[in-house]
């Protein structure tokens, strides 16, 4: 398959990274058993799919190169996802996951055609992203919504430059979450 078909194929599936929250949809038992027993067992089924991946040096369509060797940005994303929805409140979670989502991919598309607008208009996206979802899923006061979304925006776009041990996938989501809970705690 061609690279600009990879390259499409990797933006859309990454931006699809809000289908976790179809968690929130979910009623609190399913068949029985809690719903984040479930999702745990889900998590579990991806890593340890992981594992065995990285462990036979599959490839899979895409992935990059240097992730066969290494985990892939999908079992980081729901490693972070996992976090989001079972450790911190809802409204943090939506925040974090659909930033992600449409932001990392955005910083990769600017980065690439439009590199003097990089990381102004991603962290333009996020802010806005953020204030429209924490506007609409706290009662938090204006001032104090628009301080997350900043704090949350900045965070954010600085936890995408680093390439450590941790994707970005991964820390585009727990850094801004752990800011924001925080923050929340001293502002509201």
């Amino acid at each position: 398959m061609s690279s600009e078909l990879h390259h499409i194929f990797r933006r859309v599936v990454h931006s699809m990274s809000w289908i976790f929250l179809v968690y929130y949809l979910l009623p609190s038992t399913i068949a029985g058993y809690p719903k984040s027993v479930l999702f745990l067992l889900f998590v579990l089924f991806i890593l340890g799919f992981e594992a065995v991946r990285v462990w036979r040096g599959w490839h899979i369509f895409g992935l990059r190169d240097y992730e066969r060797t290494k985990i892939a940005a999908y079992a980081w994303a729901t490693m972070g996802a996992a976090i989001a929805l079972l450790l911190f409140p809802m409204h943090l979670a939506v925040t974090v996951l659909i930033g992600m989502g449409i932001v990392d991919p955005l910083c990769g598309e600017v980065r690439y055609h439009v590199p003097k607008l990089y990381p102004t208009v991603p962290l333009i996206a996020y802010f806005l992203i953020a204030l429209g979802i924490l506007n609409g899923l706290t009662d938090h006061p204006f001032w104090a919504v628009s301080m997350l979304a900043f704090l949350g925006s900045a965070t954010a776009i600085l936890a995408e430059y680093p390439k450590i041990i941790f994707d970005d996938d991964f820390l585009m989501v727990v850094v801004p979450l752990l800011v924001l809970r925080i923050a929340e705690m001293f502002l509201i």
